[in-house]
This record gives structure tokens, C-alpha cells and sequence, in this order.
């Protein structure tokens, strides 16, 4: 994502079925592990260094200390004198990173609801057939360096299973209170037929600032509840799904790539790994399109037996223009003990060229 903390993205990240594990407290080696990347991330002063993304159960645990008890109700907010943010709007292409007009595929929230002295602000949703993408605006009314908000959702009435997300956000201003935020929920087997009556509760905001040099980190319960209506038939018409038939092997694990699918707004390479892990990698697809643009697919999720690498489009929006993409894949194994992310890449199998559909 362009003009965005790349931590949010580090922590938000799910590379593994989260329903698979219980929510519960880090232990202190963990919050130790958990610190130390964060004071690193800081002490990092290249605005565009990509923080590499990992698999990691810590995305349901994370920033557990701390309880702000004020206000026990959320409410709506529908006058501008009573929000700090019901005027701020933001187009839903520049929260993606992206150049091209996507306005026509979102459906248009713009509902504000505060609660504890938070207050959230929705404004627009896309649906892509696995994925709930969402746009929002938030005021922490307290300076935070990071933050995340815990959330259910539902549609047509029955709670989703949540497979995971990815997310970024970026600041307003100078602040430290007022972010834009945009996610990638992964939720499977979308209809993008019709319409959908959908409700996203945002229940629990966790945040971290730093005084000191020392992480402090707390949470905020609370009601952040919209409902709306919303469909992603526009999009299932601009997207395309092109069949692969490649494969490379890690140590005894095999992965697959079976397919590319990708429309104006996402561009994912889908597939399969079969073997059992006696290690955990980090994975990237690099190359470059028939431009000479350098491109980057990373490891989005891997759950039980899927796998999906997405589209970075830290260097450059993903063009209209592109007719064919070379990729090689690339792996550097994960530290067992201390889960830091290494930089150590190896080329991991064949260079491998995709045609798109033009």
C-alpha cells in the first residue's frame, strides 16, 4: 500500500486459519518477541521500507493491557459539530493504492458511530468474491503509533467465519489521533449475484504508542456496529481468472499454482501445498511484467492446504497496460525461536511467465 504504516500490515496479517486457535493472552516471551519487532520497526527510519509479511497466530492475540472504562453505548453520529471526522472523506482508490477509477465497484456506507470516545466511520465497502474490502476512517482520541480494531461480521443474518485479513492505514494529519484505514477480510464463499444485507461490529480497539523508547500498549471495548446493503456484481464482470500449471518444492513441502485471478481492484495467484512443514518460510514471487515494471506477488495466506500470493503494489499500480508477467519465487526460512523476519532469500524453483487476457 502506498502512504501507509507497513506495521499495521505486519500485525494484521493471516497466513493461517485463525478460527483454528483460541483467543487468549501472549505469554511473556511472546509480548518480549512482540516488542522487540516493534521497537525495531521504529527505529527504522526509510518511510518505504516494506516490512515483510509473516504467518503468525499472534494477529488474534496481540496488545492485551490496558482497558479504557468510560461510556457503556455506542451511538451514531450524524451532526459534523459532533464529530471529529464525519466530514473527512476518502476515495477508495487511493486507500487501495491504486490509479485507476474504482469508485464504481464500492458500495457507499459514509455512517459514523462512536463509542468510548472512539469513533469509527465506514465509508466504503467492496466485495470480491473472498474478500470483504473495507475503507474507514478512525478517531482514537488518544495519540497512538498503531492500532487495530477487533470486528464480527455478518450476512444475510448468519456470523461469517473470518479466514483472516491483511491491512494498512495512513494518517490524516499530524495528530497521531486520525487515521484512514483500509482492509482485506478473507471471507469464503461470497455471493456477488445479488444483494447482501451485511453487518461489520467492530467490538475491541487495540492500539500501541511508545513513551520513552518503552511500548505501551491498551484496548478499548466497545460498539462500532453498521449495517448496510451491498453487492459486487460490477467487479465480478471486469475480473478475470487465467488456469496455471506450475509447482516448486521447499524442503518436503510442494506448492502448486493453479490459478491468477485479478480485476481492477485485487490480483491474486491461488494454488495449493501439500507436505508437512518441519519449517515456516517466508515467500515471495518476484519479477516483472512485459513493461519492465518490477513486480511482487508475497504470501498472503496459507490455511490448512490453500495458498494465495497477492499483488504489491509498492512500486507501481497494477497497469491496464500489462500483457504478461515473469515471476520466480523466492523463500527465506523463519527463525523458530525469535520470528523475526529474515531478508536471507533463495531462489526457490523456476523463472514462470503469465499471459493476461488483453
Amino acid at each position: 500500500m502506498k502512504d501507509t504504516n507497513n506495521l499495521y500490515e505486519f500485525l494484521n496479517e493471516v497466513d493461517f486459519d485463525i478460527d483454528d486457535y483460541e483467543k487468549q493472552d501472549l505469554t511473556d516471551i511472546e509480548k518480549k518477541h512482540l516488542r522487540n519487532a516493534i521497537k525495531k520497526s521504529f527505529k527504522d527510519k526509510r518511510k518505504n521500507y516494506k516490512v515483510k509479511k509473516f504467518g503468525s497466530i499472534a494477529v488474534a492475540l496481540v496488545l492485551t493491557i490496558g482497558i479504557f472504562s468510560q461510556t457503556s453505548f455506542g451511538r451514531e453520529v450524524y451532526a459534523s459539530t459532533q464529530s471529529m471526522i464525519s466530514d473527512i472523506s476518502y476515495s477508495m482508490g487511493r486507500a487501495l493504492g491504486v490509479e485507476r477509477d474504482v469508485e464504481i465497484y464500492s458500495n457507499v456506507v459514509n455512517k459514523v458511530v462512536e463509542d468510548k470516545g472512539v469513533e469509527v466511520k465506514l465509508t466504503d465497502v467492496i466485495i470480491d468474491k473472498d474478500e470483504l474490502i473495507i475503507c474507514t476512517v478512525i478517531n482514537t482520541n488518544r495519540p497512538v503509533e498503531g492500532f487495530r480494531l477487533d470486528y464480527n461480521i455478518f450476512i444475510n443474518g448468519k456470523k461469517i467465519r473470518v479466514l483472516g485479513g491483511t491491512g494498512s492505514y495512513g494518517k490524516v494529519d499530524d495528530s497521531k489521533t486520525i487515521f484512514t484505514q483500509i482492509d482485506y477480510i478473507v471471507v469464503k464463499d461470497i455471493d456477488t449475484k445479488e444483494n447482501l444485507d451485511i453487518k461489520i461490529a467492530f467490538n475491541e480497539l487495540n492500539y500501541f504508542t511508545t513513551q520513552n523508547d518503552n511500548v505501551v500498549d491498551g484496548k478499548v471495548k466497545g460498539k462500532w456496529i453498521f449495517e448496510f446493503t451491498a453487492d459486487g456484481s460490477e467487479l465480478m464482470k471486469d475480473t478475470h481468472v487465467l488456469p496455471l500449471d506450475y509447482s516448486f518444492q521447499i524442503a518436503n513441502q510442494t506448492y502448486s499454482l493453479e490459478k491468477f485471478r485479478y480485476n481492477p481492484v485485487n490480483q491474486k495467484i491461488e494454488g495449493k501445498v501439500e507436505g508437512e512443514p518441519k519449517s515456516f518460510y517466508q515467500l515471495d514471487l518476484r519479477g516483472h511484467d512485459n513493461l519492465g515494471n518490477e513486480m511482487n506477488f508475497y504470501l498472503s495466506r496459507q490455511s490448512n492446504e490453500d495458498l494465495v500470493f497477492k499483488y504489491e503494489n509498492l512500486y507501481k499500480d497494477f497497469s491496464n497496460e500489462i500483457t504478461s508477467i515473469t515471476l520466480t519465487p523466492y523463500a527465506a526460512k523463519l527463525p523458530e525461536e525469535s520470528g523475526r523476519m529474515s531478508n536471507d532469500y533463495e531462489q526457490a524453483g523456476e523463472a514462470f511467465t503469465i499471459f493476461l487476457n488483453k
